[in-house]
């Protein structure tokens, strides 16, 4: 059935081109005979007259259908694209030119021939592939005759070149017409692509500066005659611009490198590419050879192809390809080779077996130590308390031992006064004094407080009680606020710092329970402590829980006391580490401390000594 269907459509196609009557080509009259020279290039143009040329056409060439008004080819919109026929010189039938037609290719309106041969003779026709009713006359004519070559084979095919040099004058000559004088000359019409050069009449068409839009394909006619007929001789030549010829030998652009690491029993392929400047007679060479101890041999490799080409230059490539890299081929030389006219250039290359594997699992241990380290020290340097209450914790020490002393803090802080309305919030410092240190600091880790109103006889202490309740403390802790700086419990912090400066056992300790302006009354040694002291800041209802930041900042200050073993409760420090900071501590750098005038706190109180450094000072906390 398939076979039946491709006869049917064989048969309609040849009775539409059998139809197709050469007769009724209104432009038959414009008949042009060309001849071509067997073995040569050549070109046909599908000419249309155009609609707005009508004194080319007389009312005696018109059809009777035709009139003044309408010419041939005047409806059809697109004359560039059209159909070509053929109808050879032997009396075969007219068929329609195809692309399967060897050495032809079709180009819109131009028919090109690689090569003539005694069979290319014949009679063209053009016409319009898309066409109006009125227009099926549109068509142009062509006859060819190839004349056959004196002492050449119509086999052989021949292409003229010629080559004009940039930037210099030059001279395109039309192949097989000689160049003569004016008076003997014929007259020339010249092509450039296809396009008609009607200032170019003369052979050959001299060129004062040779430049880049010069290059293309060139085509020439001249009228030939015997004493019988007239035709039109047709040639086509290739012209090309160059540049000079290169003065340096080629330039190898791979491989750069001397060695190559390589990894024993994988494929390997090595590329050879070497850069060749241009020459008119171009005969690149490029190899690779092998070099083994005092042996050398060129390997059989795939020819080399060009990979890039320019005006100037052109890069050539030639492979290698090795199967299996073996221990062998590390001992050896790789040699890539490049030549022209110049000289050669060599580039050699040795194979070094890989050792990939090894080096990124070192370097890949090396980052993740490092890695290790950063986070180590990172988390070390944020969470320093919490470590050093651990390792406290794990080595069961107490430094209270054989000290001589009651307790392992006194307590002091600022009596309400009526003035501050501060005092009636329930998160009050004599709150914090009374009720969250007694329950935090003694209830659950075991430390003796000392407080004022609460371990005194009643009926008030006198100066000298405070100093003997101070010597008897291994720290003080001094809750500051506005009406502690301004009331007389600053003297408990005077006599602190006097005590401190003869007795290194005792550190003092400052609470920011709330901001405070100094005044200027403030003793100067006191003014130096709140500079240098540790200072622990109070977040209000944030520091109320017993496992906020305060009091582990609290305990880091306080004395080293021996534990009964690891229980949960010491251990519950290590969470913390893994969770954002609530509180921070204040640390100033450590130094000297002025002493006080004489006279400034009274009689009761020892002269202090001036130390070149701060003995009251507490072990410093990384965080303030």
């Amino acid at each position: 059935m398939l076979y039946l269907s491709w006869i049917f459509l064989w048969l309609i196609a040849g009775g539409k081109i059998k139809g197709f009557n050469t007769s009724d080509c209104s432009t038959g009259k414009l008949l042009k005979t060309y001849s071509a020279r067997c073995g040569e290039e050549f070109v046909l143009f599908c000419d249309f007259p155009e609609p707005q040329k009508s004194h080319f056409y007389h009312r005696s060439q018109l059809s009777p259908t035709q009139s003044s008004e309408h010419l041939p080819c005047s409806g059809s919109r697109n004359l560039s694209d059209v159909q070509w026929y053929v109808q050879p010189q032997n009396g075969d039938p007219l068929v329609e030119i195809t692309q399967n037609y060897p050495h032809v290719i079709q180009d819109k309106s131009t028919l090109h021939f690689l090569t003539t041969e005694m069979n290319t003779a014949g009679s063209y026709i053009c016409r319009p592939r898309i066409r109006s009713p009125q227009d099926e006359a549109c068509c142009v004519k062509m006859i060819l005759e190839v004349k056959p070559k004196a002492n050449m084979s119509c086999g052989s095919s021949i292409s003229h070149e010629q080559l004009l040099l940039l930037g210099s004058m030059g001279s395109i000559y039309c192949p097989g017409l000689s160049p003569q004088s004016d008076t003997q000359s014929p007259e020339v019409t010249w092509y450039q692509n296809g396009k008609l050069l009607s200032e170019k009449r003369s052979n050959p068409i001299e060129v004062d500066e040779v430049y880049d839009y010069h290059q293309g394909t060139y085509v020439c006619d001249y009228t030939q005659s015997d004493n019988s007929s007239l035709w039109t001789a047709r040639a086509v030549v290739q012209v090309k611009t160059i540049v000079k010829n290169t003065n340096l030998k080629p330039d190898i652009l791979d491989p750069i490198k001397d060695t190559l690491e390589v990894e024993l029993g994988k494929p390997l392929t090595l590329n050879c590419t070497a850069r060749f400047g241009f020459e008119i007679n171009f005969k690149p060479v490029i190899r690779w050879y092998v070099k083994d101890s005092d042996q050398e041999w060129e390997v059989a490799t795939p020819e080399g192809r060009s990979v890039k080409s320019t005006l100037k230059d052109e890069v050539v490539e030639r492979v290698v390809f090795l199967k299996e890299v073996t221990q062998s081929d590390l001992r050896r030389k790789f040699i890539c080779f490049a030549q022209n006219s110049i000289g050669n250039t060599t580039q050699s290359i040795q194979l070094k077996e890989r050792k990939g594997v090894v080096f990124l699992y070192i370097l890949l241990g090396t980052v993740m130590a490092l890695a290790g380290v950063l986070t180590a020290g990172a988390l070390f340097y944020m969470y320093w308390i919490e470590i050093v209450l651990l390792y406290r914790t794990y080595q069961n020490k107490d430094e209270t031992l054989g000290d001589k002393k009651e307790f392992d803090a006194f307590i002091s802080y600022g009596k309400w006064s009526s003035l501050e309305s501060e005092a009636t919030s329930s998160l009050s410092e004599e709150n914090l004094a009374l009720s969250l240190f007694p329950e935090v600091l003694e209830n659950k880790y075991g430390y003796t407080l000392c407080l004022l109103e609460r371990d005194v006889a009643p009926g008030g202490v006198y100066a000298e009680d405070i100093v003997s309740i101070i010597k008897k403390s291994r720290r003080g802790i001094f809750i500051l606020s506005p009406s502690y700086i301004n009331g007389p419990s600053v003297f408990e912090l005077q006599a602190a710092v006097n005590i401190a400066l003869e007795d290194q056992t005792l550190k003092l300790i400052l609470i920011k329970f709330s901001s405070f302006q100094e005044p200027e009354s403030l003793p100067h040694l006191v003014k130096k402590a709140l500079r240098v002291l540790p200072t622990v800041t109070w977040r209000g209802f944030k520091s109320v829980p017993p496992n906020a930041r305060f009091w582990t900042q609290i305990r880091y200050h306080m004395p080293v006391k021996s534990s009964k073993g690891f229980t949960w409760n010491h251990l519950r420090i290590i969470p913390r580490i893994f969770f954002s900071r609530k509180d921070s501590v204040k640390q100033k750098p450590l130094g000297g401390a002025p002493s006080l005038k004489d006279g400034e706190m009274g009689p009761e109180l020892p002269p202090p000594t001036p130390l070149p450094s701060c003995p009251w000072c507490v072990e410093r906390d990384p965080d303030g």
